[in-house]
């Protein structure tokens, strides 16, 4: 089976009260409990979050909110896959059963749907990964139109790849996605064996189209992501 865990700590230092903003009058984390709710695969769901306004905001929206999560998973530096980890033991040891792959689903990726959802466990399935991630073909490239600081000087730069000094158009260089954190959907048995998903061998990716893959941290991202409501739904609310 496949539980879905929606993750939404009360605190944001860069966007405060990121979870609880509005986007189409719709708190963040209802537009994510629904899509969940959309999903074919996800066969349950639950959220992690220490926020008492956030545990309520989530269960009028019908999403179960078993436990708030202890402080120690709720500061700034805490890994996302140790909440993942925690609340998925919880789910395991109340239930009496064991999952076989876990859904995270963030609540600052809003315009995720359902159908994004099932596509992530479907690729995930069909290439036996140990890990899938959605993703969006990325605007800039390390291999294109990257640089950074040359060693030792603050103020020339090089490229970040040699291949930047082979080619001039961007038809010619490696296609790049950057993950917009919309779905990762991991291995139960690959859950507990590492801290950053990049450690992860067997790690594939679902392609994303743009206009769903808006990653909200800042003002202007939820600005974005309002403008690209309303040019889906033709209304500003819902």
């Amino acid at each position: 089976m496949v539980l879905g865990v929606i993750t939404a700590r009360g605190g944001s230092k860069g966007l405060p009260g990121k979870n609880l903003r509005l986007l189409g009058g719709v708190p963040l984390i209802v537009h994510t409990i629904r899509a969940a709710q959309e999903s074919r695969l996800l066969e349950d769901l639950l959220v992690s979050t220490d926020d008492l306004k956030i545990a309520e905001v989530a269960r009028a929206a019908g999403a179960a909110v078993p436990f708030l999560r202890p402080e120690e998973l709720a500061r700034d530096d805490t890994s996302v896959w140790s909440v993942v980890r925690d609340a998925v033991k919880y789910w395991e040891e109340s239930k009496a059963r064991t999952v076989n792959a876990v859904a995270l689903l963030q609540p600052t990726s809003p315009l995720r749907t359902g159908v994004d959802i099932d596509a992530c466990i479907l690729r995930f399935r069909e290439l036996d990964a140990d890990l899938c991630a959605t993703a969006v073909v990325a605007h800039d490239s390390p291999y294109f139109n990257i640089v950074e600081f040359t060693p030792g000087s603050d103020s020339f730069v090089r490229p970040c790849s040699p291949i930047m000094l082979g080619s001039s158009r961007r038809q010619d260089v490696p296609k790049v996605y950057a993950l917009n954190g919309a779905v990762y959907v991991v291995r139960r048995s690959t859950l507990d064996a590492f801290e950053n998903q990049f450690e992860v061998g067997r790690f594939a990716i679902l392609e994303m189209p743009r206009d769903r893959s808006v990653d909200i941290d800042t003002e202007d991202d939820l600005e974005l992501a309002e403008w690209m409501l309303t040019r889906v739904t033709g209304s500003p609310t819902s």
